[in-house]
């Protein structure tokens, strides 16, 4: 897979540490990583991402919040959440408001490889991603 850049948006640093190996793993070549919500919208406002996998439990903004912000400045934005919440209301809530996908930790190279491949599998042709895909079980 080709130039598959995404943007982690975790506040905790073994959390974050531990998805970017996965996604690394699952094909991404850019991970950026960001600790908060300020940072985040930042690199946001400064870089095109593929992916975003966003932390619904930041220190300085609700994820469904900065979600929302995300979506404002790219309507077509592929988010995907990522939580200890595993109750129906939040995933619910999660994908009512915009969310691509949503997964709750802890985090297994299965799940990681799925939102990969969902976005390709979605997105593929268009983000020129596909050249060089492979799946890995």
């Amino acid at each position: 897979m080709e130039n598959l850049r995404v943007l982690v948006v975790e506040d905790e640093p073994t959390m974050r540490e531990l998805l970017k190996d996965m996604l690394h793993q699952a094909g991404a070549t850019m991970v950026v990583e960001c600790e908060d919500a300020a940072s985040a919208q930042e690199r946001f406002r400064q870089e095109d991402f593929h992916i975003v996998m966003l932390d619904l439990g930041l220190p300085d903004m609700d994820g469904h919040d900065l979600m929302k912000a995300f979506k404002q400045v790219n309507d077509k934005q592929h988010i995907v959440l990522v939580t200890a919440d595993d109750s129906i209301d939040s995933i619910q809530r999660a994908i009512s408001a915009g969310a691509n996908g949503y997964v709750v930790k802890p985090y297994s190279k299965e799940k990681i490889q799925d939102v990969v491949n969902n976005y390709v599998m979605v997105h593929g042709e268009e983000a020129d991603v596909l050249r060089g895909f492979s799946r890995h079980h």
